[in-house]
């Protein structure tokens, strides 16, 4: 029976990507407030959106839109980001300077001073309308600040600090309109403390031409309360606005992350000081030194009324899977729904589906065509509120699931690299740095190692790692601050990891030419926890098949330092963190499952080879100034890819330094009482295992499909959606994909193989073979095989509508199927 694969709203199922970060959401059903789609109307998705101009010292998460000049050196831009390579990501109108575009694409005037590193390019013209975007954002600035208060404000205490508490019991919208007396107190340093659900869309109303925030804001309730951070921020509340509707000048002077969208139309946003902000801004100009977090407002929110301005088309798309887990050779079907979310009808409606490799395409229902791997179905126009759906099938190729070793012998080598960046650090300066691997390759390792501080100004303990996380598969960032009052330097480094072996070892009877996708999950594995003063630890357990790499960490204050960063040979996909913690501090741990056997290639696959080398060593009790330095040597045949260390209390990291065979760290005791640190290296053979036949390994294939209209969209950010399906491995390796063609002399049909070799196929009738032939298979692709009629099997076929079809490969089973005829 054939695997039906419908694309429908399955909460198991469906995975909904937008592809600048915005978030495609559903319509919400709203106990308080209205629904309203986009409510930032042009504004929705971009992290900065600036009608003017300003001045930006560190990098963006998300896509950026400034309408006047952007005073920014090598800013990087959008790490987060999923978007395509030609959608709009950055936009500055005036004149700008350097950018990282990590996705998308990109329009300056002039059209300069960019790298694409995610294969974006120049946009020919202005896709923002500042004019208009601004004049919607005023009036809902304006309606929001107006908007009857349900929440209370009052005197508390969170995390041991006088603070504002917030409290709102709706899970649909909560609306806090401060006094000025409250006003006054955030910006006398008064923390913040919100008690709110999750999820819920949540206003703060402040009042005042030239308001500061400072002090820290915390989540949670009576004597609970976690400080505010990406782990507890994100996704959770999207729905938090900071809104200024008087405003010609705000000021944020906080000591941590600044939670929340920022909404000040009218006004110079300066952020004078923040760990990072997590959220939109949305202002008339914008200063700041510090990162802009991707956290933005949902797309779909119960807000005040009156709802977003009528008259504007806004189409998004889903897609989904009735099984999440077919085999090879499995028929798959897709749905994709377009909707019209806005309030006006949208004109010239098209769906566009990539289809991706792992697949091989059967059909599409009408008005669907394929064209090199590209379905397009131009569906036309869509009223406010309709819906409209498309079929879209496949086979899931098989996966080598069976047969014998051909080559025992061969191997492929393995070629890991380090890239490293100096970091030079004034007094009182916090930077963030961004280093990427090549292409397609796999991070497994980022950190600082701090060198000097300038003599008579301070020690290197008064420099402070923050933060140093994996943000994508092949890229890293960290953040370092200079708490002396002299310069500071470091060295910031990655080791990564080939996106591919290097072909074979030796002959192997293909040509010498193949190579091996390495891989590892998309997602992060994480876990975001608050910790009182003392020394706590938090481990991370990434799934069977795959093992811990890229350990990463992001406090929200310097009120912690990370002393242990371990995982064993006895339990390689665990990482265990600790933390020496001085002030309550929230800390998020991540780290990146690292698959160990590679990609199937004519059959076969290998297994990475991982050792790890564990050294005790003694540290004095008084070390130089600038640490003692201890190497962790490698076997001759690996190299290291990711450290791991436990250290003992009294004994401070310096940060380490990866020569690739060896590791380098430094280490710092002042104690007067020498202290046994353990450090550990793991390292990855220069060359696979052996020839595998097969894979137990399941391979995830992500489908990506994308809707566009005519008509002016209201938002561009919710125009994606993808569906994961997992193909299972087993004995079938090859299958029959779509009909069997007749002919006058002959039948053929389409046959796919994960392995090569040679298959038998028949054409059977009532249970006797009418017709056989040979085929050619072709490893991981299709090939035709061809059957040679008798004019009794063609009268005999004409009058079916289906013939079984037996192929049998010679590696894999049997395999038997009804095939339609065509």
């Amino acid at each position: 029976m054939p695997v039906v694969i419908a694309v429908v709203a399955s909460a198991a199922l469906v995975s909904t990507v937008a592809p600048f970060g915005g978030r495609a959401d559903a319509t919400p059903t709203c106990a308080t407030g209205v629904a309203a789609s986009n409510p930032f109307g042009i504004a929705s998705g971009w992290t900065e959106f600036i009608e003017g101009s300003g001045h930006r010292g560190s990098e963006s998460e998300g896509a950026i839109a400034w309408g006047g000049n952007l005073d920014a050196n090598g800013m990087t831009v959008g790490t987060r980001l999923t978007s395509g390579s030609s959608d709009p990501t950055l936009v500055v109108a005036g004149t700008h300077g350097g950018f990282n575009l990590q996705k998308g694409s990109a329009y300056l005037s002039p059209a300069s001073g960019v790298n694409f590193n995610g294969g974006g390019h120049y946009l020919a013209s202005n896709p923002v309308d500042f004019a208009t975007a601004f004049a919607g954002l005023r009036a809902l600035s304006t309606s929001w600040g107006a908007a009857a208060a349900t929440g209370t404000v009052s005197a508390g205490t969170t995390g041991g600090n006088a603070a504002l508490v917030l409290t709102g019991t709706s899970a649909s919208l909560n609306v806090f309109t401060l006094s000025a007396g409250d006003a006054a107190a955030l910006a006398s340093g008064k923390h913040l403390g919100l008690n709110v659900p999750s999820g819920a869309t949540t206003i703060i109303n402040v009042p005042g031409a030239t308001p500061t925030i400072a002090g820290q804001a915390w989540l949670g309730s009576g004597s609970s309360w976690s400080q505010a951070a990406d782990g507890t921020i994100k996704g959770a509340y999207a729905g938090l606005v900071w809104n200024f509707p008087d405003a010609t000048a705000v000021t944020v002077s906080y000591g941590a992350a600044f939670p929340g969208t920022i909404l000040a139309p009218n006004a110079a946003v300066t952020i004078a000081s923040a760990g990072h902000t997590i959220g939109q801004v949305l202002a008339k100009s914008f200063s700041s030194n510090y990162e802009t977090h991707l956290n933005n407002f949902p797309s779909e929110a119960c807000v005040p009324s009156p709802p977003s301005a009528p008259g504007t088309s806004d189409v998004t798309v889903t897609k989904s899977a009735s099984t999440a887990s077919p085999h090879g050779g499995d028929t798959v079907v897709y749905t994709l729904t377009a909707t019209n979310v806005g309030n006006a009808t949208a004109t010239g409606v098209s769906i566009r589906d990539q289809l991706p490799g792992g697949v091989t395409f059967v059909s599409a229902s009408p008005p669907c065509t394929r064209s090199a791997g590209v379905v397009t179905c131009n569906v036309g126009s869509l009223n406010a509120g309709a819906s409209t759906s498309v079929t879209v099938t496949v086979t899931a190729n098989p996966i080598a699931g069976a047969g014998p070793v051909s080559h025992p012998q061969a191997t492929h080598w393995l070629t890991p690299y380090k890239a490293e960046a100096q970091v030079d650090l004034e007094p009182g300066q916090q930077k963030s740095v961004t280093l990427a691997c090549t292409g397609s390759d796999i991070l497994s390792d980022g950190q600082f190692r701090v060198d000097h501080v300038d003599q008579g100004t301070g020690a290197i303990t008064d420099v402070r790692v923050l933060s140093a996380q994996s943000t994508a598969l092949g890229t890293w960032k960290g953040v370092i601050r200079n708490d002396a009052t002299g310069r500071a330097q470091a060295k910031a480094f990655i080791v990564c990891l080939p996106a591919r072996t290097e072909s074979a070892d030796r002959q192997t009877g293909y040509a010498d030419s193949h190579q091996h996708a390495l891989s590892a999950d998309a997602a992060l594995v994480t876990t975001t926890r608050s910790y009182g003063v003392g020394r706590s630890t938090a481990s991370l357990t990434c799934p069977t098949g795959t093992v811990a790499v890229a350990p990463g960490f992001d406090l929200s204050s310097a009120g912690a330092t990370l002393v242990g960063s371990e995982t064993g040979a006895a339990h390689p996909r665990v990482w265990t963190f600790t933390l020496d913690v001085t002030a309550p501090v929230t800390a998020t741990f991540t780290a990146r499952c690292l698959r160990t056997t590679t990609s199937a290639v004519y059959g076969h696959t290998h297994e990475l080879l991982l050792t790890h080398v564990v050294q005790t060593v003694s540290v004095p009790g008084n070390t130089a100034s600038e640490g003692n330095e201890y190497q962790v040597i490698c076997p001759d045949d690996g190299k290291g890819v990711v450290a791991t260390f436990e250290l003992p209390s009294g004994v401070t990291p310096f940060g380490n330094d990866p020569r690739l065979k060896a590791r380098a760290f430094r280490l710092y005791n002042q104690s007067g009482t020498a202290k046994t640190a353990t450090l550990d290296l793991v390292c990855l053979k220069d060359r696979t295992s052996t020839e595998q036949m097969g894979t137990d390994d399941p391979v995830p294939v992500v489908n990506t499909a994308t809707v566009t209209s005519t008509s002016a969209d209201a938002n561009d950010f919710n125009n994606s959606a993808s569906a994961t399906v997992t193909v299972q491995p087993g004995a079938a390796t090859a299958s029959i994909v779509g009909v069997v063609r007749v002919a006058r002399s002959g039948a053929a049909m389409t046959v796919l193989s994960s392995m090569p070799g040679t298959g038998v196929v028949k054409l059977r009738v009532a249970g006797k073979v009418v017709a056989r032939g040979t085929v050619k298979l072709r490893a991981g692709s299709s090939a035709t095989a061809k059957v040679k009629l008798s004019k009794q099997a063609r009268r005999g076929l004409a009058r079916l509508d289906r013939v079984r079809v037996v192929l049998d490969p010679t590696r894999g089973r049997t395999v038997v199927k009804a095939v339609r005829l065509g």
